[in-house]
């Protein structure tokens, strides 16, 4: 690896690729997320690809490093299929210690935002999001009523506002694709509580009757 030449691949490049060609955004979608212009947007995954296809078709090594980004506290940035940053490590060491010692969180997507309520079913257009403490059975509301109009990429913005929450599982009715791939990325599990009140599923969670869901299991817009 020494004696080649590298490319150097900047993070916001790789964002944008991730955003564009792996969650499948569209730009308008990728670029609200990035909190950038579309124009700017293009010009990142333009040049992350000139990169990139130097690299393969030229032989070069590639690196990455640098580029203008701001991680938000919680986020847990993955390194390749399978694996998670040393940061994101961390976030699992941490969750499992909350485990532990009886203080782990979980969200649990909810129509009312009270523990009698049921389980809203609709992910990313759900209206109120219940944040669980394991062990101690506090509980606060976070809004997310904010999504439930947008035409598209509700899933996502939920996923990323479940992400924020610092939680280590989430509970709802059905995930789409791109919203499990989001969760997926920042290492939540994600189950599937149908037609029962909050209650109920966070009895269910703690007693393992909660069917963990592998992938996605409805499609987009859903």
């Amino acid at each position: 690896m020494m004696e080649l030449e590298e490319v150097v691949l900047g993070h916001d490049e790789i964002e944008a690729m991730r955003l564009k060609h792996l969650l499948g955004l569209s730009q308008e979608e990728a670029a609200g997320q990035m909190n950038i212009s579309q124009p700017t947007f293009h010009r990142l995954l333009s040049s992350a690809c000139e990169k990139i296809t130097d690299g393969i078709v030229n032989g070069k090594a590639l690196r990455i490093e640098g580029g203008n980004i701001t991680l938000p506290e919680d986020s847990l940035p993955s390194c390749g299929k399978g694996r998670m940053c040393r940061k994101g490590k961390a976030m699992r060491s941490r969750n499992l210690e909350q485990h532990q010692g009886g203080a782990m969180k979980i969200a649990i997507t909810s129509i009312d935002g009270t523990l009698e309520g049921m389980v809203d079913e609709r992910f990313g257009r759900a209206r109120k999001l219940i944040v669980y403490e394991i062990g101690t059975d506090k509980f606060e509301v976070a809004e997310n009523s904010k999504q439930m109009n947008l035409a598209q990429g509700a899933g996502i913005q939920a996923a990323q506002n479940v992400v924020n929450l610092g939680v280590s599982a989430v509970i709802s009715g059905h995930l789409g694709p791109k919203a499990f791939q989001v969760l997926r990325s920042a290492g939540i599990d994600a189950y599937s509580a149908v037609n029962m009140t909050i209650a109920d599923a966070v009895k269910q969670y703690r007693e393992g009757g909660l069917k963990k869901l592998a992938g996605a299991d409805v499609q987009g817009h859903w």
